[in-house]
């Protein structure tokens, strides 16, 4: 997706309804440079939004396992599925969190896990992996991967019909490792194909490995420097902890060697006044110039983030919905926003994706 110039400086102006609510309602500060404080505020976040949620209706199966990594690790996973599997089968969604690659857990995607299970009597599986700065890169990738791999082995003991629909998605840092798992798969086939993949805010590019011609239209970072949730700075912070490889394909997905006209059908969600805006923007336009099939939904003066910090604004909502609708779109299923948004607030109404 491609914008103008001054398209793309406008839309790293705050929205006027989130800079009005955060004159009474300040934006939390996220110490990315202090790993220990952040840690600890993730946990009481994810502990927030699971309480808020409290335990799932009789129509929903909750669950824990855990998966061997290639290394023996055995990494924590929860599945939410129908109690009545569909008799024409479940399909199959992988999700994967975000945090930078430094905090979060699988139980951050339990309000859109649950959300996908309601809606489309899917069988979701919200994987684990390691993080720095206890497990550098490119651990946090290659357990998505082998999470994601042992998942599509198991899938019919688990519930699911990858027949039915097979999506690997994430948010943030899990929208790279759900790219990086997807191209991947291109290379080392699992036992079922990928039909869909679902790229929320995700962090996939850099500006050298952008391609000469779109150059241009990679002015995030700078337009977006000082902005909300994450910025530069926290940016950088990140990746001084993980100490990834900048010219590693594990960590941009652009750089594999296999064709990208492989890549499922993809839908992306890009933020306006993110620093990683421009990640989604321009992968949206590579993927779709390799003729895959892309749908994108754009939140002009939207932070990374948004809808998980400011839940209740209509923005925000309307993200959320896009979401639902997204991913309907990846399983041929049409969803109107008002069904979308009645599925993610479930019997007790909660804010906001895993984000």
């Amino acid at each position: 997706m491609l914008l103008d110039a001054e398209t793309l400086k406008q839309s790293a102006v705050l929205d006027p309804t989130i800079a009005e609510l955060i004159k009474t309602t300040p934006i939390p500060v996220l110490p990315w440079d202090n790993n220990d404080q952040l840690k600890v505020m993730a946990k009481v976040m994810d502990a927030t939004v699971l309480s808020a949620l409290g335990t799932a209706e009789p129509a929903l199966q909750e669950s824990y396992f855990e998966i061997a990594m290639r290394d023996g690790f055995q990494s924590r996973a929860k599945l939410i599925k129908p109690t009545s599997p569909p008799a024409c089968g479940s399909p199959l969604i992988v999700l994967m969190f975000g945090g930078g690659f430094v905090i979060g857990s699988p139980d951050q995607m339990t309000p859109v896990g649950r959300a996908f299970a309601r809606q489309f009597d899917a069988t979701v599986v919200c994987v684990g992996y390691r993080l720095a700065p206890d497990y550098k890169f490119p651990t946090s990738q290659t357990d998505c991967f082998d999470g994601l791999k042992w998942v599509a082995a198991n899938a019919e003991s688990l519930g699911a019909d990858p027949s039915k629909g097979f999506v690997v998605g994430g948010v943030s840092a899990g929208g790279n490792t759900a790219a990086v798992s997807v191209r991947l798969a291109q290379e080392d086939k699992l036992a079922h194909p990928i039909t869909g993949c679902w790229l929320n805010i995700p962090s996939v590019l850099a500006e050298h490995c952008v391609p000469e011609k779109y150059k241009q239209y990679w002015q995030a970072s700078e337009q977006n420097a000082n902005a909300p949730i994450l910025d530069k700075a926290g940016t950088e912070a990140i990746k001084k902890v993980t100490q990834w490889d900048e010219n590693s394909p594990l960590r941009y997905p652009i750089l594999f060697k296999s064709p990208l006209g492989e890549h499922p059908p993809t839908y992306f969600q890009a933020c306006g006044m993110d620093p990683l805006r421009d990640d989604a923007l321009i992968y949206e336009e590579l993927l779709k110039e390799a003729g895959v099939k892309t749908k994108i939904d754009f939140y002009p003066g939207a932070p990374h983030g948004h809808s998980s910090f400011f839940p209740d604004l209509e923005i925000s909502k309307r993200a959320k919905a896009d979401t639902m609708i997204g991913m309907g779109w990846l399983l041929g299923k049409s969803v109107t926003a008002e069904e979308g948004l009645k599925a993610l607030a479930g019997p007790n109404a909660v804010g906001g994706l895993g984000a």
